[in-house]
């Protein structure tokens, strides 16, 4: 499933269905891991996730987890292509 971020970013998430605003709500809780060598973005650390949605309350853990997983993914790769291209054209 790809997500059209430019869309995504005009639409405050009223419309957006339940599981995303909860997917949203997790990813944001979770820790960035970077490599301090390269300077390369991992993603977010899982580690403790199932703690956070419980906290969180949600109900539909394994969906969650689901968009959780696209959204970081989505979002490493973006991060890495712009530092790629700062990396090479110095900007």
């Amino acid at each position: 499933m790809e997500v059209d971020w430019s869309v995504l970013d005009k639409d405050p998430g009223d419309a957006w269905p339940h599981l995303f605003l909860e997917g949203f709500q997790v990813w944001g809780c979770l820790t960035d891991q970077w490599d301090g060598m390269s300077g390369s973005y991992f993603g977010k650390q899982m580690s403790g996730i199932k703690d956070i949605m419980d906290i969180l309350e949600i109900e539909e853990q394994a969906e969650v987890l689901k968009i959780v997983r696209i959204i970081d993914g989505k979002y490493s790769k973006e991060v890495n292509k712009k530092d790629k291209i700062k990396s090479t054209t110095g900007k």
